[in-house]
């Protein structure tokens, strides 16, 4: 028996119809199938994408590339190619790519280089090597706006609202040119050809490591139970510093708060947004509108510091600053006093590139919490007087 068995079972495996049972058989065909359709799939994929595996987004990404711009590769390698031609065009450089950006419309788009870029970004940190000014565009003339106490500029003699002229023998071409051409090295020499009124004078001084401090406060003396908190820029770390300081000037005594936002230019939105959060409760602070329409909408948290306080603006109180001093007016959480703001309101992204240099360019329009538009603009105070009045009448409004 076990002879006859064995034999059948031999047979059998040499049999072809009887080599796979229908379950196995539909396995095997299923497994088939799926490996012809991916071969057919890839074969397919990878002639739409020029011989290679990539991903839709990167094919659509080169597509577009060739669409706008192989026509000018194509021309440039002809050109190299052409025995007549004494000069072949170079690839597009950083003067080229900054005209570029500049004819945008955009004021506030830029091109840098990568060095032009490293300065820049030293200038939301909280220090820098530098001679402690800050400097803005006016009038096709870059100002010195404000002078840090202690720095090397305060040292030689520079005031707020100085014309620059030159710096080590060269017309800074706007502000952003300036930042870079003072920007170096610890110890370097910075000499400012300046003009004060219709007096042109000359500065001379060593770069040394700047204390980046935003936020300044202090209780004020002829005001009992009143803290100042001065916010000069946003920068990384500022909201924190802000809770530190209502944290000490509360542990002093103080229940009242002038926040001055004078002269401040903005910087990082998100520090912005924090301090609004931090002081409001829950509401809306502001929303951001991409130019095809994309709306985003930011709120506060139920939580809030409850402040009792007013804010001072001026003419010189832009963008971040802005969106602050909207978000407290709207809401109803304190006075704005001072000066109309100077209505920026856009926010700008920039995206650095793999050899160090970035672009920055407007990417949204932002709206107070009322709906209201901020650019071109600006916010009218709730009481408006000259700059240098507002804080001694933000500390009558707080007094009442």
């Amino acid at each position: 028996m076990d002879e006859i068995k064995n034999r059948e079972m031999n047979n059998a495996a040499h049999d072809p119809e009887k080599e796979f049972a229908p379950a196995t058989k539909k396995r095997i065909f299923f497994i088939m199938g799926v490996i012809c359709t991916l071969a057919v799939l890839g074969l397919l994929y990878s002639v739409q994408n020029f011989g290679r595996f990539v991903t839709q987004d990167k094919y659509e990404y080169y597509k577009e590339l060739d669409d706008n711009y192989g026509k000018y590769n194509k021309i440039l390698e002809m050109i190299g190619e052409d025995p007549l031609a004494e000069e072949t065009p170079g690839a597009i450089g950083d003067a080229e790519l900054k005209e570029l950006v500049a004819g945008t419309g955009d004021p506030y788009a830029e091109y840098f280089t990568k060095e032009e870029f490293a300065e820049f970004e030293k200038h939301y940190d909280s220090d820098y090597v530098g001679i402690g000014v800050s400097v803005t565009d006016e009038d096709d003339r870059v100002v010195i706006k404000q002078v840090l106490e202690g720095g090397p500029a305060e040292d030689a003699g520079v005031m707020p609202e100085d014309v620059i002229l030159e710096i080590n023998g060269e017309k800074p071409r706007d502000s952003s040119d300036a930042v870079s051409m003072i920007g170096g090295e610890s110890g370097g020499l910075v000499e400012l050809r300046i003009l004060r009124g219709e007096e042109e004078l000359d500065f001379s001084m060593n770069r040394t490591k700047i204390e980046n401090y935003s936020v300044e406060y202090r209780s004020l003396e002829d005001a009992e139970g009143v803290g100042y908190i001065r916010i000069s820029s946003f920068l990384k770390g500022t909201a924190k510093d802000f809770k530190l300081a209502v944290r000490d000037l509360k542990n002093d005594g103080c229940d009242k708060f002038v926040i001055d936002l004078r002269n401040n230019g903005g910087g990082l939105t998100d520090e912005s947004i924090e301090i609004a959060d931090y002081l409001l409760p829950a509401c809306k602070i502001m929303s951001e509108v991409t130019k095809n329409g994309e709306e985003k909408v930011f709120n506060s948290k139920a939580s809030s510091a409850d402040l009792d306080m007013v804010i001072l603006t001026n003419a010189e109180t832009a963008s971040a600053s802005e969106i602050l001093a909207g978000a407290i007016q709207d809401n109803k959480a304190g006075l704005i006093i001072g000066e109309k703001t100077f209505g920026k309101g856009v926010t700008q992204l920039t995206r650095k590139f793999k050899d160090g240099s970035a672009v920055k360019l407007t990417v949204t329009e932002y709206f107070r919490p009322s709906g209201s538009t901020v650019n071109e603009e600006g916010i009218t105070p709730d009481v408006e007087v000259p700059s240098d009045e507002a804080l001694s009448r933000g500390i009558e409004e707080l007094g009442k």
